[in-house]
């Protein structure tokens, strides 16, 4: 009887040490805000783009630089790279400081000696980045008022869509489609292709920060200057 009792409380006391086990809460952390890169080697005139991750709906992400002739970046956490050296660029969120150390070197001289054509550019970069979350509006002034000729919107996906005035016609059409922006200097060749077809625009950068371009085109038989800026 003894040892049938002692069986009994055994399988009792087990039984409600699995059953406290069992109910007890679970706390489940949110994973903590980082930086998508810790370090970056770039070379001058280089672009990249810095992410905060995990962060919290509606949080504010303030940028700044240790050595902005080094390295600067904009509100959106993109980098660019402007001479040789060390900078550490850092994103303040939720009171929590992150940093990425940025070395920059110069870029090889790929042109030098064995009569290398030193008239071909080969300072083409892909700006994409800078255009990616923006929207653009173009205006065109003629002398019969100014024309809304353009507007297009890029995602961070690497998608754009807009709408363009058909010259022809003088109608606003939609398109949509994957985009390209590659810089030369303060040329700036914009391909945005879809359905095997490519809506192709060359402009003229206005600032580094791409939030102004422009071109001239004809438009109704008047060749005008469009001015697009980030709106």
């Amino acid at each position: 009887m003894r040892n049938i009792r002692k069986v009994t409380c055994g399988c009792l006391s087990a039984a409600m040490l699995l059953t406290a086990l069992t109910t007890a809460p679970v706390t489940v952390r949110a994973a903590s805000e980082k930086m998508n890169k810790t370090s970056a080697k770039m070379t001058v005139g280089e672009k990249m783009t810095l992410k905060v991750l995990h962060v919290k709906k509606g949080a504010a992400i303030k940028w700044s630089t240790t050595d902005k002739s080094v390295a600067s970046v904009n509100a959106k956490g993109v980098v660019t790279a402007k001479e040789e050296g060390k900078a550490t660029i850092k994103a303040v969120v939720s009171k929590k400081t992150l940093k990425c150390k940025v070395t920059v070197k110069e870029a090889a001289d790929t042109g030098a000696g064995n009569g290398a054509d030193t008239n071909t550019d080969t300072n083409e970069k892909d700006v994409s980045a800078l255009l990616a979350g923006k929207t653009y509006k173009g205006t065109a002034a003629t002398p019969i008022g100014n024309i809304d000729v353009i507007q297009i919107t890029f995602g961070s996906d690497g998608t754009a869509e807009g709408t363009q005035m058909n010259q022809a016609t003088m109608v606003q059409e939609k398109f949509t489609g994957t985009y390209k922006a590659v810089l030369s200097g303060k040329k700036l060749l914009l391909t945005v292709g879809a359905d095997g077809k490519s809506l192709t625009q060359e402009l003229i950068a206005e600032n580094e920060e791409l939030t102004r371009m422009s071109a001239t085109k004809e438009i109704a038989g008047m060749e005008v200057k469009i001015i697009i800026e980030e709106i």
